[in-house]
């Protein structure tokens, strides 16, 4: 077995593009072994478009190749913000090879990776989906919040192994749309005591007069979100970085429906919620969900929410599953998740380990 240096190739369907789509292949093979759908499978093209981004967050691939064929991957991403400390490593190796060294070394190359770039802190990551937990089992739990992992999970023992401590649980959970009509009419209800505050919505492009404002409000996700036990870096948003995630979604083919939350009175924004939208298959991704901490306890999280939903039925009515994620210590968001009505869907482990 080797470990190879991956490049993003200039082009697909070529043969210097070869070994990239084999990869892409292998990793989707492993999201179905581990899923048992296909629901985060994705094309060469869409892989490659992320990979392609690289102004604010440095990539760097390396594979695993054994008998001239690739058979799992680190992927190395170094924030490039100003004082970025941490990195995050994605390790994947194919079920037909676990258990023979493959992660071991590949986690050991990214970790290299890491303190050559001279990042202190690196961030890796379990996922659990809802139907592999057991009630009965032992688990691991973090800092903060109720959800464990199951501690006799491979992925678990083999975080743990190599001195990686569990930072944070983030729920992942599952809304089935159209709303019930009952319970769309009670969100309703509750978002209408927003008062002082209208909803604005856009589809893959912010509109210029609320671009800086609206990557203002971005910034704060990295500093008023839940984050017991975990090193987070903070992050800074500019008008040109929304335009170049934007710019990237669009590539994957998933542009970002979003509502946010303007304060009449000032203009300013409160509150944003996001939604990547495929233009096939029933399923889509909310991303971001933030209230600005000046602006809590107005009901702001259900009325963007709700808002982005009615929207999405008019962009995308094939979607009918939407998925999100929010730490499993965030209390207030979560019990708006389940006034919505989504269910567990898959627990996912933050796991950081500090460099010497």
């Amino acid at each position: 077995m080797r470990i190879a240096r991956l490049t993003p190739p200039a082009a697909l369907g070529t043969p210097e593009s070869a070994a990239f789509e084999e990869l892409v292949g292998v990793l989707n093979g492993i999201s179905v072994a581990l899923w048992g759908s296909d629901d985060f499978v994705e094309t060469a093209e869409e892989a490659l478009a992320s990979l392609r981004a690289q102004d604010y967050q440095e990539k760097i691939v390396l594979v695993a190749i054994e008998d001239e064929a690739i058979v799992g991957r680190v992927q190395a991403s170094f924030p490039l913000d100003e004082d970025a400390e941490t990195v995050t490593l994605l390790v994947d190796v194919a079920p037909a090879v676990r258990g023979r060294g493959i992660g071991s070394a590949l986690l050991a190359a990214g970790e290299e990776l890491a303190a050559e770039g001279g990042r202190r802190v690196i961030s890796a990551y379990t996922e659990h989906p809802a139907h592999t937990l057991d009630a009965g089992s032992p688990v691991v739990h973090a800092a903060a919040g109720s959800a464990g992992l199951p501690a006799d999970s491979g992925d678990v023992r083999f975080a743990r192994r190599h001195g990686y401590r569990l930072g944070q649980v983030e729920r992942s959970s599952e809304l089935l749309l159209p709303l019930p009509r009952e319970r769309e009419a009670g969100l309703a209800s509750t978002a209408d005591s927003s008062v002082g505050y209208r909803s604005v919505s856009w589809f893959g492009h912010a509109p210029d007069d609320l671009l800086d404002a609206f990557a203002a409000l971005k910034a704060r996700m990295a500093t008023d979100i839940p984050q017991t036990g975990i090193a987070v870096d903070r992050e800074e948003w500019t008008g040109d970085r929304v335009r170049a995630q934007e710019q990237e979604l669009a590539e994957r083919g998933e542009p970002l429906l979003v509502t946010a939350a303007q304060h009449i009175a000032s203009g300013e924004l409160a509150a944003y919620t996001e939604i990547a939208v495929p233009a096939d298959g029933d399923k889509a991704e909310q991303y971001d969900t933030l209230v600005s901490a000046p602006h809590r306890g107005h009901r702001l999280g259900t009325l963007v929410k709700l808002h982005n939903i009615r929207e999405l039925a008019v962009h995308a009515p094939h979607i009918t599953r939407l998925l999100t994620w929010n730490a499993d210590e965030n209390i207030p968001m979560l019990a708006i998740n389940r006034a919505f009505g989504f269910r567990l869907h898959a627990l996912t482990g933050h796991w950081q380990k500090t460099l010497d």
